[in-house]
């Protein structure tokens, strides 16, 4: 037996054929019947042989042309080290009074909420530094 045993096709195979045949209703290569048929077809296929045979007489694809999206622009260090230094405070805050709440057998005056001022203005400051960094189109 020198004949090996067909792949099965998996459903990312499935999936890759089906956007094939998309691109090619784009392209007009196939008109909507034909695409109709083959898509229910290939998520039928059971073996990727069966996948390509759908897709052997489409033209190849052509690549991307354009210039790629922009990446987002990385968080800037200090935002990064004022929000920390801020959650840091918040958890030392709150862990504090709870043990200074323990000791006096009641609950005391949240104080920790005066850091609730400074978390606002940092967050300001932070929804206005990702405008600065987005692109105008968006």
């Amino acid at each position: 037996m020198d004949e090996q045993p067909e792949v099965r096709a998996s459903d990312g195979d499935r999936e890759f054929a089906a956007q094939r045949l998309r691109l090619a209703v784009e392209d007009g290569s196939l008109d909507f019947t034909e695409f109709d048929d083959r898509v229910g077809l290939a998520f039928q296929a059971v073996t990727r042989r069966e996948l390509d045979h759908l897709t052997a007489d489409l033209p190849p694809t052509a690549p991307q042309t354009g210039t790629p999206a922009p990446l987002p622009a990385a968080v800037p260090r200090w935002l990064k080290v004022g929000w920390a230094v801020w959650g840091a405070a918040v958890a030392i805050g709150v862990v504090s009074w709870v043990v200074a709440s323990i000791q006096a057998a009641c609950p005391l005056e949240f104080w920790p909420k005066d850091l609730l001022g400074p978390g606002l203005v940092l967050l300001i400051v932070t929804v206005v530094a990702a405008r600065r960094r987005q692109p105008p189109n968006q």
